[in-house]
């Protein structure tokens, strides 16, 4: 955690000069004050190296501008959610059964029907209406679709659920450079809180105006088998202006 602490604020020292100001008002204490400050560093420089390894949101300089000052004026309680990984796995893999048996059953009635089904797609095709026992197996093999599109579906959003939860674990306890945790045996606590902040933005043209920002901070705690805590780093999941609906991955 100290390593690669250390070794982000090394890959800022050649810009450090040129931000002597944003240091200075910044200053180290707190967490908070720090991720910012090297987050505000390197969106000036676009040091995308550093910026993926503290946030998941950018800060375009080309079009927002760049943050000269800062302050912090109001930090949120933090708030804990217990991140519910094996669940939403557990669903997944429901789902994805559930797909696989459908997809099965389809390609038995396809396989039944396969003259008849050949003969429906030739003639919605060219847009002719069917009648008899084609019609009967145009209907039937639309619902087959219809009923394959809704189980792709539920499996494509249970996947996004799944991975979604374990992506806001991994990123947070995943150190930069390393191979990622696995959070699947793990029992993880999520830590959000919310940071507004005072900034004097200089914008693209060079002039400088103050802005408002709320910073959306995440943090993860993973227990393992072993009973034993790992502390995760604070991660940038969200930025918006004061007032305005959350920019967040």
């Amino acid at each position: 955690m100290q390593r690669s602490r250390v070794r982000s604020f090394v890959l800022l020292v050649p810009v450090i000069g040129g931000l002597a100001v944003l240091a200075a008002a910044c200053g180290s204490s707190g967490p908070e004050k720090q991720i910012l400050t090297n987050f505000f560093r390197a969106a000036r420089v676009r040091d995308n190296t550093t910026l993926a390894n503290i946030s998941a949101v950018s800060f375009d300089a080309r079009t927002i501008g760049t943050v000269q000052d800062f302050e912090i004026t109001k930090s949120s309680e933090e708030q804990r959610r217990t991140l519910q990984i094996k669940q939403l796995m557990d669903e997944e893999e429901q789902a994805k059964r559930a797909d696989e048996e459908f997809s099965k059953k389809k390609r038995e009635y396809q396989d039944a029907n396969l003259e008849a089904i050949e003969r429906v797609v030739k003639a919605e095709r060219s847009n002719q209406k069917l009648a008899g026992k084609d019609a009967d197996v145009q209907a039937a093999w639309t619902k087959w679709r219809d009923d394959q599109s809704q189980s792709s579906k539920r499996l494509s959003e249970a996947r996004a659920k799944a991975s979604n939860e374990r992506a806001q674990a991994t990123a947070s306890l995943t150190a930069p450079g390393r191979p990622d945790v696995d959070v699947t045996k793990m029992n993880v606590e999520l830590i959000t809180k919310q940071v507004t902040v005072n900034a004097q933005v200089r914008d693209p043209n060079g002039q400088t105006t103050p802005k408002t920002f709320v910073f959306t901070l995440q943090r993860a705690i993973g227990k393992g088998a072993d009973g034993q805590d790992r502390e995760g780093r604070w991660i940038i999941t969200g930025i918006r202006p004061e007032g305005a609906g959350a920019t967040s991955n």
